[in-house]
């Protein structure tokens, strides 16, 4: 007896137009966050291989039985990638019923990925940051700027002003601009230190290569500073993670399991997870001078939480393709 069901294929553009509201995606992330806190996902550590310096391939998975499906997601990253007219990250994932166990979907993951990283630094920011917060500083101009702004402006009400510095400088005007068009200031510093030192809210998102010059020295975070890095520790020497009065993460067994291969060599491991600052089972920030660092892997408990809500969307509205398994 044969036995066929309907797989629904989303691609990149089908994706995007969804356009799931970044305001939920905010949401179905901190949530998952939560359940993986409590200890209610399955969630092995990434596979991780590296062409070269130049190019690295991962996989991640997970099941979470409260949002009622597994995924795996497959993708590759490097700078090669823009030459070609291709974004920094590429790649696929296939979400599973845990009904059945059928993959319903398989979903280009870009926008996924890009979105629901901008969504976890919101998390981090809306647990750990100081309150009433006015701007924030960015490393880093390209896709994660953008989607970083959409998703900032959420949880910092009295967000004003947002520093940028690229070291493409024509990049960094492109975002300000964009910033400026949504009625907010933007400054283009003149270098990183400058955009470090020009608010207490920093996210870095470099390029993610074991051998990338790490800049950050721990003076330039002052009393107050929540960093977010979503590059690994690359603009981050290890003494700077190490002096951290609060070093967390979205999950120290990825911190641990990436050491082999030239990442957060030489630093501390965190003292606690995002997860569990937001299901207040671990306290945050205890003063408003703390220096805190955030090192976000980006973990798949999120990417099932972003995919089962635009599965979810596509077959509302019928759209995808439908192929049969």
């Amino acid at each position: 007896m044969t036995f066929s069901y309907d797989v629904l294929f989303l691609n990149r553009k089908t994706v995007e137009e969804i356009a799931l509201p970044m305001e939920r995606i905010v949401e179905v992330i901190e949530d998952a966050l939560i359940e993986k806190a409590h200890g209610r996902v399955q969630m092995p550590a990434k596979h991780w291989m590296e062409r070269d310096a130049n190019r690295w391939f991962g996989g991640m998975s997970s099941i979470v039985p409260k949002i009622g499906y597994a995924a795996m997601k497959w993708q590759s990253g490097s700078d090669e990638n823009y030459a070609r007219g291709l974004p920094y990250l590429t790649g696929m994932l296939f979400l599973n019923s845990l009904k059945d166990g059928t993959v319903d979907a398989i979903m280009d993951s870009t926008w996924i990925t890009q979105q629901r990283t901008a969504a976890a630094s919101a998390v981090a920011v809306k647990h750990l940051a100081r309150a009433g917060e006015t701007s924030y500083s960015i490393l880093g101009s390209g896709v994660q700027g953008f989607s970083h702004f959409e998703a900032l402006r959420l949880v910092m009400p009295a967000l004003s002003t947002v520093h940028v510095y690229d070291i493409n400088p024509k990049a960094a005007e492109r975002f300000a601009a964009f910033v400026r068009s949504e009625g907010f200031e933007a400054k283009v510093e003149t270098s990183a230190r400058a955009a470090v030192e020009a608010s207490r809210v920093l996210i870095t998102s470099g390029p993610i290569t074991p051998d990338q010059g790490r800049e950050i020295e721990p003076d330039w975070l002052h009393p107050g500073h929540t960093a977010i890095a979503i590059d690994y520790d690359c603009y981050f020497k290890p003494e700077t993670l190490s002096s951290a009065d609060i070093l967390a993460t979205d999950d120290i067994g990825q911190i641990e399991h990436i050491r082999e291969y030239g990442y957060f060599v030489g630093s501390r491991t965190p003292d606690i997870e995002i997860g569990s600052i937001a299901a207040g089972l671990a306290p945050g920030r205890q003063s408003a001078d703390d220096r805190v660092i955030v090192a976000n892997m980006g973990v798949s408990v999120e990417d099932v939480a972003t995919a089962k809500e635009i599965y979810e969307i596509a077959r509302q509205r019928n759209i995808g393709l439908r192929l049969e398994a």
